[in-house]
């Protein structure tokens, strides 16, 4: 009997009316607007591990490169000197699925001692107007290193899985 009582007397209609009125003035944020930052700007916030690992100038060729050049090398003996290397070029819409795999935080945990030679055998060239950089990947050793347009090694870092 009460329930028909309130739907009749229309404080239950008032009461749900209210709530709507209520949860539609209020809103639910997780993270402040960045809509003034430019893409740039926002991926700086976002890849800060990134930046500080690689340093400024390396940071900006790789997430602003117009071009990405994927090249596959495989020795021909047990020495870097004889390769056989095949290079593509990396589609355009692929290029941010790229960066984003390598802005991954845990690539750029350390550089833990292993023993053996660091031989790469898959390389991407990163080409922003006329700068480049080159990332070498050597999957035996888990080891991959950022090297500048020349291929002289910068920095070193262990990969975190065979993935």
């Amino acid at each position: 009997m009460k329930k028909v009582k309130l739907i009749r007397d229309g404080s239950f209609k008032l009461a749900i009316m209210s709530m709507f009125a209520l949860f539609s003035f209020t809103g639910c944020s997780a993270h402040p607007s960045n809509a003034g930052d430019s893409p740039v700007q926002s991926q700086m916030q976002t890849d800060s591990v990134m930046r500080a690992a690689v340093g400024d100038s390396i940071y900006r060729i790789i997430v602003e490169a117009k071009k990405i050049k994927a090249e596959e090398i495989k020795m021909t003996n047990d020495t870097t000197q004889a390769t056989i290397s095949t290079e593509i070029k990396v589609q355009g819409k692929m290029i941010p699925l790229v960066q984003f795999i390598i802005s991954n935080p845990k690539n750029y945990d350390g550089d833990m001692a292993v023993y053996g030679q660091f031989m790469p055998c898959f390389k991407l060239t990163f080409i922003r107007k006329k700068e480049s950089c080159i990332l070498n990947f050597d999957f035996g050793l888990k080891k991959w290193t950022v090297c500048d347009s020349k291929g002289k090694g910068i920095k070193t870092y262990n990969l975190p899985s065979d993935d």
